[in-house]
């Protein structure tokens, strides 16, 4: 159990909020679910959230986009800068993801973010403790272009 955290599950669901949200908090994992559209006015709302629950050093956190038709770059970003944030503090963080609108611009972005295609499969990972590994096709060693100095 993290130390913070209350000893039981616990799920949260904000379906009013744009997007919907739900955070289950276990001993093993914290999952935060989004369904809708995630786009660059989502940023800020959803820092504060996965910033906190990085706050309680869960073993692992995992964000659920299996829901979410449309990513933009800037909430890609995002998550890379949480998933940093993550790993400086020990916590293992992966995306959950297989569609194509969000495989596709982390592909083209060259972003250094965890995905695995379904939550069991994370969740599964987060409780043996083996790492998360991003398919072969989405590891890149830059990106596909890059700013002119």
């Amino acid at each position: 159990m993290h130390s913070n955290a209350p000893p039981l599950s616990l799920t949260v669901v904000c379906p009013a909020d744009r997007p919907a949200t739900t955070l289950t908090r276990t001993a093993k994992s914290t999952v935060v679910t989004l369904a809708g559209d995630l786009d660059a006015a989502d940023v800020p709302r959803l820092r504060r959230l996965v910033s906190g629950e990085l706050g309680l050093r869960p073993p692992a956190l995992l964000v659920d986009l299996t829901a979410v038709p449309f990513c933009s770059a800037r909430f890609l970003k995002f998550l890379a800068e949480q998933a940093s944030e993550a790993r400086g503090s020990g916590v293992r963080f992966a995306v959950v993801a297989q569609q194509r609108a969000v495989l596709r611009p982390l592909a083209l972005l060259g972003l250094d973010l965890p995905v695995v295609g379904c939550l069991e499969e994370a969740v599964l990972n987060a409780r043996t403790r083996r790492r998360t590994a991003s398919p072969p096709w989405l590891q890149r060693t830059r990106p596909l272009w890059t700013n002119p100095p």
